[in-house]
Formats: C-alpha cells, sequence, structure tokens
C-alpha cells in the first residue's frame, strides 16, 4: 500500500490538557515527527461505522490541535474497553519457553491502563529477576464484533499498530495466570499512530516481518504468517465468547527471541513490508 493515501489515528494532550483524537494523512509512509496532525471528532461513535471511513472524511475540529506531531505531547493512540492477548501463537516462541502448543488461542487480558505511546519512558518495577521484552503485531477492532465467522472478521478489523507485551517471567510462574505479570502501567507501549485499513482489506501476513532489538541489538524476527491462530480465526474465537467493541485492541502473539530487559535499556520494535506501521520506541528507566 506504499504509494496510496494513507490514514493514520492517534490522540495527543491539547494545550489546556484535554485529550483530543487527531488524524494524519500520508502516501502510504509512517508519520514522522514533521508529520501534520488535525483533531477530529470520535471515530468510534457509531459502533457499525467503519473508522476508515470515518477517519478519511473527517472535518478538521475547529480550535482544536494542528501542527507538527513532535509538537503535541501523545497519549496512547486509542482508549479501549479491552486489551486482549494471545499466548504462545508462534511455535518457535513457545519452544523457547519449554511450552506446549496450545490446541486453541491462549487468551488473557491486560488492563488499559498499562498502554503508553511510543516514546514514553516505562519504569520496570523492582524485586522481579526477569522482566522480558515481547514485539508484537496489534490489531484494532472497527466494527462491534460478536459471534463472527473467521470468514468475515476482516471487515471487523480497523487497522493495526506494533506493541510491547511486556511480561514479568516470575510472576508468571509465580500466580498461573497472567494479570499481573502482563498488567503494570507501562506493560503495553504501541505505535504512536495506528495505521487504518479500508473495510474489509486482507492482511498479507506473510509480507510483515516483525522485528524487536534491545539497545540496537537484533532479538526478534519473524513474518505474521508464522501465527499459529492467525487474525480471523483469533477473532471469530474472542467474539464467540465476548463482545469486540470499536477501539478494542488485541496482541496477536510473540515470535521467538524474547529477551530480558533492565534500567538504561531502549527498545525498537519496527515492521518491514507494504503495509508500513509507525515502530514503538521504549526507553527503560
Amino acid at each position: 500500500m506504499q504509494g496510496e493515501q494513507a490514514f493514520w489515528l492517534g490522540r495527543v494532550r491539547d494545550r489546556e490538557g484535554q485529550i483530543q483524537w487527531v488524524r494524519a494523512i500520508t502516501g502510504g509512509e509512517a508519520p514522522g515527527p514533521e508529520t501534520e496532525i488535525e483533531a477530529i471528532a470520535s471515530p468510534f461513535a457509531d459502533p457499525e461505522g467503519d473508522p476508515w471511513v470515518v477517519v478519511s472524511g473527517a472535518a478538521g475540529l475547529a480550535g482544536g490541535p494542528r501542527g507538527r506531531l513532535a509538537d503535541f505531547a501523545l497519549e496512547a493512540p486509542l482508549a479501549p474497553s479491552k486489551v486482549l492477548g494471545v499466548g504462545r501463537n508462534y511455535r518457535a516462541h513457545a519452544a523457547e519457553l519449554g511450552n506446549e502448543v496450545p490446541a486453541e488461542p491462549l487468551l488473557f487480558f491486560k488492563p488499559p491502563s498499562c498502554l503508553v505511546p511510543s516514546g514514553a519512558a516505562v519504569e520496570l518495577p523492582r524485586g522481579f529477576e526477569r522482566i522480558d521484552l515481547e514485539g508484537e503485531l496489534v490489531v484494532v477492532i472497527g466494527r462491534r464484533a460478536r459471534a463472527v465467522a473467521a470468514a468475515d472478521a476482516w471487515r471487523h478489523v480497523a487497522g493495526y499498530a506494533l506493541g510491547d507485551d511486556v511480561s514479568s517471567r516470575e510472576l508468571q510462574q509465580r500466580d498461573k495466570q497472567w494479570t499481573r505479570a502482563k498488567g503494570f502501567d507501562g506493560f503495553g507501549p504501541l505505535s504512536a499512530m495506528v495505521r487504518l485499513t479500508p473495510p474489509g482489506y486482507e492482511l498479507d501476513a506473510a509480507a510483515l516481518r516483525l522485528r524487536a532489538s534491545l539497545d540496537d541489538r537484533p532479538c526478534q524476527d519473524a513474518t505474521a504468517d508464522a501465527m499459529i491462530f492467525p487474525i480471523p480465526a483469533l477473532i471469530e474465537v474472542i467474539s464467540a465468547c465476548m463482545t469486540l467493541l470499536p477501539g478494542d485492541i488485541i496482541f496477536t502473539g510473540t515470535p521467538a527471541g524474547v529477551a530480558p530487559l533492565a534500567p538504561g535499556q531502549v527498545v525498537r520494535i519496527h515492521s518491514e513490508g507494504p503495509l508500513a506501521l509507525m515502530p514503538v520506541v521504549t526507553p527503560l528507566t
């Protein structure tokens, strides 16, 4: 989709400290610090609407934030009602931690309060032996989804971001469930803006390569088609037991190469492929 007009969605704080939805438009490339943004109304007001259609046709809000992306304080690009994760969705990652491959998607929740935008410093909780990075592709829900078949799943996807499902291995082992292990404030860094996709757009997972590095040392490198359960299957399984609402997000699982984190390091997650996505850069304190 390079060379085509692309629409991006995010949130910033205005000069009065209020959080505002903003839009960027590019020629297919990811926005940068000099990219112009403008305030728009909420793209998720209509649960049956499509965010790409809404955002592409929205008028800028008079008096709202407008200017260079670099001139504004970023917030997490979304305010979801639910943040879902998928465990062991890449065979090589399950193997590296000595875990079995699940027969069906292994789902968990992360609290929305864990989300932070790229560039925000994340304070690692002290007193834990190992906290890992987990670079992931993140799916954004655009239309209300309840009991959706895999064949119909794509029309419920609004777009994509990159994320880091930061995880405490010690708490995973101790608690035997993952609420604390993956739920600390800051344990969900996301791209600064979400790449919106047209209604029914089907992601070419084989063409999207996910890479993660720690202090510029490569850690993870895989294409999204290595997922055990692809995106349509995940939406089918999740929507069979809960209603996905516009703006909800799914961390789709991490490939092999997870690495332990320490204060002073910088995590970088980026992707390669025809569908450009904004990277995630996270300084650790």
